[in-house]
């Protein structure tokens, strides 16, 4: 047996590896891009595709919980996960692309199989709180992969920072073993696999609240890429700022991010509402981005990192709130399904948007005023949760 926390330390520990697995070669890309021979800018489309795996990935995640168990599923995607860094060794870019859609593959199993261990096996008055730690896995994965991997490439070869997560990985497939018969003894149900015979994205979309979750989430994951993929360039392009400063200010959105989504699942539990809580979130994330536009770089310093942190908070803190909200929502025994096809809709948001901002940038012609639209599209998740909030069953506080 188990208790609580031991669930949250394999559910977060699995995310890191997945996280890790996810950035490792856009963090040594230029490493990597040398052995290989090619451009670096080739990582862009290697990104595309792991993405582009996950999302079709989600929505066979919630069935082989079903089928296989949430313990036995989340040792399939982190040894996917190690089956993509076993080729990335490989010096040959089919083999790159191979492992990319192995890890891809990982991504879309990790998060139906933490949603039903988090459901089963963890109290739910305290449901926000577990599911916002172990999204704390992601932002930690990407920090240790960021401050490690470069060393490593360049002192001892890439393939070494591969070891580094494979060793990782190892270590939680036996680790999980250990647990697996107990927390897997409610795999197999016939009634539940029939039910979702066609992954957790019809199941969503038919449900009105988790309908209008779900695209507030895609949403906010869209809000979430373009702040980070768009923060650096910005403050070079028109804001005056050299490029280790405009680095600095995107690792404190980072921290604003990671230090910000246990603090929001411990108020969404103390007042009893994931969705009050996602409502507070659009609004200080449509002034922070609004703020963007009106942004001068001779603003006292303070004020600009503290300006960066709060959208930090906002638009990549938003996440363990919203998972734990779906996980309410789901029919019973149904969270890893439904956390297929909520996943589905995030990584949509990841694929849309930094295409869409940069579209909308080459007719706009400004950084500045192309973020007013990051900050409409808050304006209308807002919008959305209100018409969850409408078709959402109110449930007493011990059950939610």
């Amino acid at each position: 047996m188990s208790g609580p926390w031991v669930v949250v330390a394999v559910a977060t520990f699995a995310q890191m590896i997945v996280a890790m697995s996810n950035i490792l070669l856009p963090t040594i890309a230029p490493k990597l891009a040398e052995s290989l021979g090619v451009s670096p800018i080739l990582i862009g489309y290697q990104v595309s595709l792991t993405f582009g795996v996950a999302t079709l990935a989600t929505m066979f995640g919630g069935n082989a919980v079903l089928r296989f168990g949430a313990a036995r599923t989340t040792q399939l995607s982190i040894l996917c996960c190690g089956a993509g860094l076993v080729l990335f060794a490989f010096p040959h870019v089919a083999a790159i692309a191979l492992g990319s859609a192995f890890v891809g593959i990982g991504m879309g199993l990790i998060n139906p199989a933490a949603a039903h261990l988090l459901v089963s096996y963890t109290p739910p008055a305290r449901r926000n709180i577990m599911f916002s730690i172990k999204q704390t896995g992601v932002p930690v994965g990407g920090v240790i992969t960021a401050l490690t991997a470069p060393a490593i490439a360049v002192h001892y070869g890439f393939r070494w920072s591969l070891v580094m997560v494979g060793v990782l990985v190892v270590v939680l497939v036996i680790f999980a073993q250990r647990y697996r018969e107990h927390w897997d003894s409610d795999r197999g149900g016939a009634d539940h696999g029939s039910r979702a015979a066609f992954g957790g994205v019809p199941l969503v979309w038919r449900q009105p609240d988790l309908r209008w979750v779900s695209l507030v989430a895609m949403i906010f994951s869209g809000i979430q890429r373009c702040v980070l993929s768009f923060t650096v360039i910005y403050l070079v392009a028109e804001g005056q700022f050299g490029l280790v400063e405009a680095g600095v200010m995107l690792s404190v959105v980072q921290i604003g991010g990671s230090s910000s989504r246990i603090c929001w699942g411990w108020l969404a539990d103390r007042l009893g509402s994931s969705l009050t809580v996602l409502m507070i979130i659009c609004v200080i994330t449509s002034i922070s981005t609004l703020a963007l536009v009106f942004f001068d770089p001779e603003w006292n310093k303070a004020l600009i990192y503290l300006l960066f942190f709060v959208i930090g908070v906002t638009a990549v803190g938003w996440n363990g709130v919203f998972h734990a909200e779906a996980a309410r929502l789901s029919p019973p025994g149904m969270a890893s399904v439904v956390a297929g096809g909520t996943t589905f809709f995030v990584f949509a948001g990841v694929l849309i948007a930094p295409a869409a901002f940069a579209a909308a940038y080459g007719g706009i012609g400004s950084y500045s005023n192309t973020f007013l639209l990051v900050t409409a599209a808050a304006v209308v998740a807002f919008g959305l949760l209100l018409m969850a909030q409408r078709a959402s069953p109110r449930l007493p506080q011990s059950e939610r």
